[in-house]
């Protein structure tokens, strides 16, 4: 599997037109991003158009893919071509990876979460019966193209999307990023400047994320310290979908950061200051989480179906000893994980 950071727009159009010349493409994408097909150079190919939103990311849209594929005429040879967030990706990944036994797909993220998240990293899936991502696959991507020009088209609660995952990584790899991350205004004017400081980070943030990934590509041990935030935040996503109140990946990820912050400092005596600090930067650049003390209840049984969990009824975690010091397949008691929670919500 490639990564390319492609700055110069010739390049990226050649390439393109090369893949295209030599397979039979087909092109995944949604409203928000299908007008910036043509300035890739994939005008004229066949693409689906899906609506845009995790409310979308169901079997149902899967269906479609498939039939789309199939209509089509798309062989063993195919490759699909995935442009847009994470929710096209992961469930263009999932529908090339199932079609015909396999077949290859491209990602070309334009959110800066899926540029360090659901682009890269060879898990693909959809959301079943209120559950996030329980049905899936690993499948790598054949290559993934990112362009941070993209960046400029993000409202900032997606920049503060991403940027929440781009912590996570520093949290769980190495303190040096993380520092490097925490002096970043990632809601400061897109030009050369901020261009060339997000395209140095994104690269760590996935030289981060890679390197965890190839020592366990299918999560059988040391790839679960990526899902660090992730077991409490996949609960309060889940949630705010079942409300109708859809709540980004990534605010969902910072908040559940904040409570397994909490748990590692009761588990594994991790430095309050990193509590503190991380509390500080969510409350000033994200708000304050809101969850009814009624709805703790219903958290927790989300938990309970965690793709992580090793035994039935018991909850796991990747909790830190200290920044860059993860330790997964952590489990604290039912009370510990509701302080965790009342901590959060009433910071």
């Amino acid at each position: 599997m490639k990564y390319c950071f492609f700055f110069a727009y010739m390049k990226k159009k050649q390439y393109l037109c090369a893949l295209i010349c030599v397979t039979m493409n087909f092109l995944l994408t949604d409203t928000n991003v299908v007008s910036y097909a043509g300035q890739l150079g994939l005008e004229g190919i066949s693409t689906l158009v899906l609506p845009a939103g995790e409310e979308h990311k169901t079997l149902a849209t899967i269906q479609k893919i498939w039939d789309f594929l199939v209509d089509n005429g798309a062989t063993r040879q195919s490759v699909l071509i995935n442009m847009g967030g994470g929710v096209i990706t992961d469930m263009g990944g999932f529908a090339a990876s199932t079609f015909m036994r396999g077949i290859d797909f491209v990602n070309i993220p334009t959110t800066l979460l899926a540029m360090v998240d659901a682009g890269t990293g060879g898990k693909t899936g959809f959301d079943y019966r209120g559950l996030k991502n329980i049905i899936g696959t690993f499948r790598q991507p054949k290559e993934t193209i990112i362009d941070e020009r993209f960046l400029q088209t993000l409202p900032a609660a997606q920049l503060l999307s991403g940027y929440a995952e781009m912590l996570k990584h520093g949290l769980i790899g190495d303190k040096r990023h993380f520092n490097s991350l925490l002096a970043l205004d990632v809601l400061s004017p897109y030009n050369k400047q901020f261009a060339e400081q997000i395209h140095a980070l994104i690269e760590e943030s996935n030289a981060i994320k890679q390197a965890i990934i190839s020592a366990d590509p299918e999560e059988k041990g040391k790839r679960k310290i990526l899902n660090f935030g992730h077991t409490i935040g996949h609960a309060i996503e889940e949630l705010s979908l079942a409300k109708n109140q859809p709540l980004l990946h990534g605010y969902a990820v910072m908040y559940g950061m904040l409570a397994e912050l909490y748990l590692s400092h009761v588990k594994l005596g991790l430095d309050t200051a990193v509590l503190s600090q991380m509390t500080h930067l969510a409350i000033e650049q994200y708000g304050k989480p809101m969850c009814p003390c009624k709805d703790v209840d219903t958290l927790i049984e989300l938990m309970r179906h965690d793709k992580k969990n090793r035994q039935q009824g018991e909850i796991n975690f990747t909790l830190l000893r200290a920044i860059g010091e993860p330790e997964f397949d952590q489990t604290v008691p039912e009370r510990t994980i509701k302080e965790a929670l009342d901590y959060l919500f009433t910071i």
